[in-house]
């Protein structure tokens, strides 16, 4: 899609998919991110998850080609958790495909906060051809130990009619199982923590309002990978 579909999806004063952090990303924030770190959201829409992660000490890259949808970020952090909170929070209108972190062109001015501790996906669909380079590049910015959380539809999502009323993709492609995350991630490189695949009530504003099947994936990258 075009940043001007996303834009009119995200138009006027209502959050598509709610305010509330996804429930698997706040679980796992909880239990695995107890220190303030550096977390980069792809495809972070209007800052639900941007403004609860910020809210409790983070610092964080938020990445969307949606403008009006950055804006919403920066709107709903304030209206949260204040200006300090948003001054913890890096707005970057950009191509999650081809995005990176920016590494200093003076390797002596680079700084331990300026490694990225985890990365967070959620709903954050890609096509299937270019799903593997996409994650290879999620490894690449994390340092040792960084922390991958993901939770994607699967593609029960659109074979049971779930879509309908909870969201996601036409194309049931774009959505990831189990079996897959394990292909792109799994154990050679990193750790898995959490793998699941799991139907659930999505309450997520009202994009994401119903029964929803969905892949839930929590990695740590390894020290070689």
């Amino acid at each position: 899609m075009e940043p001007a579909v996303w834009d009119g999806k995200y138009a006027g004063e209502d959050f598509a998919y709610g305010k509330e952090p996804n429930e698997f990303v706040r679980q796992c924030v909880e239990q695995y991110l107890k220190e303030p770190c550096h977390v980069v959201e792809l495809a972070s829409g209007e800052g639900r998850n941007v403004a609860y992660l910020a809210g409790v000490g983070h610092r964080v890259t938020a990445v969307d080609f949606s403008p009006v949808g950055l804006e919403k970020t920066s709107a709903l952090t304030r209206a949260l958790h204040g200006e300090e909170a948003l001054k913890r929070v890096e707005g970057v209108q950009a191509d999650i495909m081809s995005w990176r972190p920016t590494t200093p062109a003076d390797i002596m001015s680079w700084r331990p906060h300026d490694a990225v501790d985890a990365v967070v996906l959620s709903f954050c669909h890609v096509p299937a051809r270019e799903r593997r380079g996409f994650v290879e590049g999620l490894v690449e910015m994390l340092h040792p130990g960084g922390l991958v959380i993901c939770e994607v539809f699967h593609p029960d999502q659109v074979a049971k009619g779930y879509r309908q009323t909870s969201g996601g993709p036409t194309d049931p492609t774009m959505m990831v199982t189990l079996q897959e995350m394990r292909e792109l991630l799994g154990s050679s490189r990193g750790t898995e923590i959490r793998a699941e695949e799991v139907e659930y009530v999505l309450k997520e504003g009202k994009l994401h309002d119903g029964l929803g099947a969905v892949t839930r994936y929590l990695w740590r990258k390894g020290a070689s990978a």
